[in-house]
């Protein structure tokens, strides 16, 4: 069997005196479409460490990929909040969210829902406490 190979991707990322590295972002998928896009994903704490926020979009808002399935995992820590667009607020554009029917969210993930997900994704967001 054949195996796609993409070029590594670089990220960067601040390390400051006194942190620790305990959470994990990790976004999975599946899509068909006829070019590669450009994303990108943050993660960010508050200021006490308490609370982290993922954020994994596509800056030119909309996605034209077929998406078959998404996930977005959250490790240390548990999601308070979750939400998944189809379209990507780009200039004067806002954000679209997906139809509540077809994304859930989860202690851990924000996923696509077999059947109902139409397909269409272009920003991914949570915001979780700390475990």
């Amino acid at each position: 069997p054949a195996r796609a190979v993409s070029e590594p991707t670089t990220v960067a990322f601040d390390v400051r005196p006194g942190g620790v590295d305990k959470y994990t972002c990790v976004f999975t998928y599946a899509s068909q479409g006829g070019t590669n896009e450009k994303w990108q994903m943050s993660l960010g704490t508050s200021e006490d460490h308490q609370h982290l926020t993922c954020t994994i979009w596509r800056p030119q808002g909309k996605s034209y990929l077929y998406f078959t399935q998404f996930k977005a995992e959250v490790r240390g820590a548990e999601i308070e909040y979750g939400m998944a667009y189809s379209k990507a607020a780009f200039e004067r554009e806002s954000d679209v969210p997906l139809k509540n029917e077809e994304f859930e969210v989860t202690k851990t993930a924000v996923s696509h829902r077999p059947g109902a997900f139409k397909a269409e994704l272009s920003k991914l967001v949570i915001v979780a406490k700390a475990t």
